[in-house]
């Protein structure tokens, strides 16, 4: 299928037996929110490679193509909020190099323009994390605008030719479809003991 551009236990001192009780229940409170990469980082990165094949099929319900989003979009955004990692962006360039070679883009296109958004996303995360949903929605929209519009810039100068302007409009659409993802790996991980840092 072608895309567009193809702190307790301050005051439990005097009952050892009891303090050692609450933080023993402390520690594996703590132990059961430790994340590790499979889950916040390999997991969803292989959720977003089924995503965009199945959504590649030639299944046309109603006779309409199915969306084709660009789903590590998502991940690229949503992983420096949870926590900047060294590991992600391997994954993130892995993920660019499938589509790159999916949707038979140039090498290094999707990859390029996914690292940018990780990079500044990790630069900006301070001013994002905390804020409400609506405000974290409007710095997605943003991204994904400028994202959208650095891949057409890029593939108008790779092709010699504006890339159809209407199916990318329907991709970033798709994609922006799936930003309620990102609100659910905020809640889940963001304030996780989030391990391979």
């Amino acid at each position: 299928m072608k895309t567009p551009f193809s702190g307790l236990g301050g005051g439990l001192s005097g009952s050892s037996g009891m303090g050692n009780a609450v933080n023993r229940g402390l520690r594996g409170g703590m132990a059961s929110k430790i994340i590790g990469p499979w889950d916040w980082i390999i997991a969803p990165g292989l959720l977003s490679i089924c995503l965009t094949i199945i959504l590649a099929t030639a299944f046309q319900p109603f006779g309409f193509y199915l969306p084709e989003p660009v789903s590590p979009l998502i991940l690229a955004f949503a992983w420096p909020l949870i926590r900047p990692s060294y590991f992600a962006p391997f994954v993130l360039a892995a993920l660019g190099l499938f589509l790159d070679f999916f949707w038979g883009a140039p090498i290094g296109f999707w990859t390029l323009g996914l690292m940018l958004v990780y990079a500044v996303i990790v630069l900006v995360r301070t001013w994002i994390i905390g804020q409400e949903w609506l405000v974290v929605f409007g710095c997605f929209l943003m991204t994904e605008l400028i994202f959208f519009t650095f891949a057409t810039i890029l593939m108008t100068l790779d092709a010699g030719a504006v890339p159809r302007l209407w199916g990318v409009f329907e991709q970033a659409l798709a994609t922006a479809l799936l930003f309620p993802y990102i609100l659910f790996l905020l809640e889940k991980y963001v304030h996780s003991d989030v391990r391979f840092s």
